[in-house]
């Protein structure tokens, strides 16, 4: 890891009201999503869809989305192909804490299908997504104001070229005076031994864990999530928070200490789920760049997620953190 690349001071108007910018590394690619389908037709046949979307997708530009709306100093770390969707995610991040690499090919793109019951369909194309990795990754961080930021890496499972580099990564982070989140998202081969040690790793080096209960439950290799969250609770370092997105039943938060709180997410009319667990990235790292306990910021990570999934199309107006008590 080179540890010579340039720290900048973030200047008075560019931070948070903590001062706090918050990073977020991973992936970007386009979203196509279409609704309702209750059943998989049959080959050969044409299936008419109410609902349909085009949008900026990838569980790192999600969470980047979401912070902006939320009026968060922050920036994403991401590539794109060379592609007219390329340019189009180029554009929209283009602020003085973005960095977008350009990458010959392709853009990556996801189909999404939305199913009754919130359940959903991908369908992805490789395209950019296997040519993001460290090189890239640490050239956009050189001039990125890194010490006392939190800095999220998000889907590393989702690009090769990132997965062995992460842990290195996210240690260099530590050493320039960040915060660090993890959200690996799913990985491709399940979660082999080899997924196991290397999110293990990943979760010695954090300082926020964000996962699901599915990929506790397989990170684990627990038999029910109680036995689970007593088992990542015996993985964290130091002052470490886990915390675990259940869904419509909301969050838990864990801490080293044992201690397992449940979060409970506001009732709500759910239309379209698709980044949901990414907006809960961006309620619950806003709420810590402000000072909020663990706790404090599940909670807000929980309303912020059940605000986004309850529009369709996708909005990009501004969202509010809910005021309440930071320490409890």
């Amino acid at each position: 890891m080179n540890a010579a690349y340039k720290q900048v001071a973030l200047s008075p108007e560019k931070a948070n009201e903590t001062g706090t910018p918050i990073a977020v590394i991973g992936n970007a690619n386009l979203d196509i999503v279409g609704g309702m389908l209750s059943g998989w037709p049959d080959k050969g046949t044409e299936a008419f869809l109410d609902l349909s979307d085009m949008r900026i997708g990838g569980s790192a530009a999600n969470t980047a989305l979401v912070l902006d709306r939320l009026g968060m100093e922050s920036g994403l770390i991401s590539a794109v192909g060379s592609d007219l969707s390329g340019t189009m995610i180029e554009t929209r991040f283009a602020g003085p804490l973005d960095r977008i690499i350009r990458i010959d090919g392709p853009s990556s793109v996801t189909f999404g299908l939305l199913h009754p019951g919130s359940e959903r369909t991908f369908f992805s194309t490789r395209g950019h997504l296997d040519h993001f990795g460290e090189t890239q990754a640490m050239q956009a961080l050189e001039e990125w104001p890194l010490n006392g930021a939190l800095v999220l890496v998000s889907g590393s499972f989702a690009m090769p070229e990132l997965l062995h580099p992460t842990a290195s990564m996210l240690s260099f982070l530590k050493d320039q005076g960040a915060q660090t989140a993890i959200d690996p998202g799913w990985p491709g081969e399940g979660w082999t031994p080899h997924n196991i040690a290397l999110m293990r790793e990943w979760v010695s080096v954090s300082d926020h864990i964000l996962i699901n209960d599915k990929e506790l439950l397989g990170l684990t290799e627990a038999g029910d999530l109680g036995e689970a969250t007593r088992k990542l609770s015996g993985m964290l370092q130091g002052s470490a928070v886990g915390v675990v997105k259940c869904g419509a039943k909301g969050a838990l938060c864990i801490l080293r200490t044992g201690r397992c709180e449940q979060i409970a997410a506001p009732a709500a009319e759910v239309l379209d789920t698709i980044g949901a667990g990414d907006a809960f990235n961006a309620g619950y790292l806003a709420a810590i760049a402000r000072g909020w306990s663990a706790v404090a910021a599940t909670r807000a990570g929980c309303r912020v997620a059940t605000a986004v999934v309850t529009d369709f199309p996708r909005q990009e107006g501004p969202l509010v953190l809910d005021e309440e008590d930071p320490s409890r």
